[in-house]
């Protein structure tokens, strides 16, 4: 299986890309694959075509996976989530390809993404670590206003359309900046994200997502501005019942979820 973006075929078709086995050869060539995941940063240049700076990311089974037998490996999940991401006008990776290698049973074997670079990206953790580690500067509180509002909308889009990241940490959250505008978020690596709008999961899910977000904040946010960010969440003014018992609730499955990690906050 191969999919690849129109926009981004001509320049596969003049680089001869066109299978499953010569587009891990231009990428990975003869790299070996570490702990199961192969990343690389690339220039894709062709004759006639722009060059294009993407990541490639490859997953690799040494043993034939039953886990992923009648459903979408890893990489083919993640292209389709950037694909709901840009329907809800959420700023994701730019989609380039992805591929699977099956055995004759189905069972997976190898599986990428390739995604465009977004160039100066920086982790939202290492991007307030470097440009806004406090609030003591009207500055710093600047960026860190605009990140939480940003972070808190993207959030609330996603949970209101029904969609749950999984994996909602800070690391899948870049950061882009050209001062003196505001910075702009981006979601990155969602692999295991899905809609669920009916099922009684929801609740959880939710709380999974919004827990990820504060298990980071603890660390790199005062009190307020978590509380802050619960309002922007929510879209209220002021901590209203609802955002207490959210509040808690968000509390408690850190607690509970990562007991390593907690610090009575």
């Amino acid at each position: 299986m191969l999919e690849i973006e129109s926009s981004y075929q001509p320049v596969f078709a003049e680089l001869g890309l066109n299978s499953f086995e010569a587009v891990t050869a231009f990428f990975a060539g003869d790299q070996r694959v570490t702990g199961g995941v192969l990343l690389r940063a690339k220039q894709l240049e062709a004759p006639g075509c722009s060059s294009v700076s993407v990541f490639f990311k490859l997953y690799h089974h040494d043993s034939p996976s039953w886990a992923f037998f009648g459903r979408r490996s890893k990489a083919r999940c993640e292209y389709r989530n950037y694909a709901a991401f840009a329907g809800l006008q959420i700023p994701c990776a730019e989609r380039v390809a992805c591929g699977e290698l099956r055995d004759h049973w189905g069972r997976l074997r190898r599986a990428f993404i390739i995604t465009r670079e977004l160039p100066g990206a920086l982790t939202l953790i290492d991007f307030v670590a470097r440009h806004c580690p406090s609030g003591k500067l009207p500055a710093a509180r600047k960026l860190r206003h605009a990140l939480r509002r940003q972070v808190a909308e993207m959030t609330r889009r996603m949970h209101r359309a029904g969609f749950y990241h999984h994996d909602w940490v800070w690391r899948n959250i870049l950061v882009t900046w050209n001062p003196p505008g505001e910075p702009k978020i981006w979601c990155i690596d969602c692999p295991r994200g899905q809609f669920d709008r009916w099922s009684p999961r929801q609740t959880r899910r939710r709380l999974k997502d919004l827990a990820s977000l504060d298990k980071s904040a603890v660390k790199f946010c005062t009190l307020g501005e978590r509380v802050a960010f619960m309002r922007d969440y929510l879209g209220v003014r002021r901590l209203d019942s609802t955002a207490k018992r959210l509040l808690r609730a968000v509390r408690e499955y850190r607690r509970v979820r990562w007991p390593e990690d907690w610090p009575g906050r």
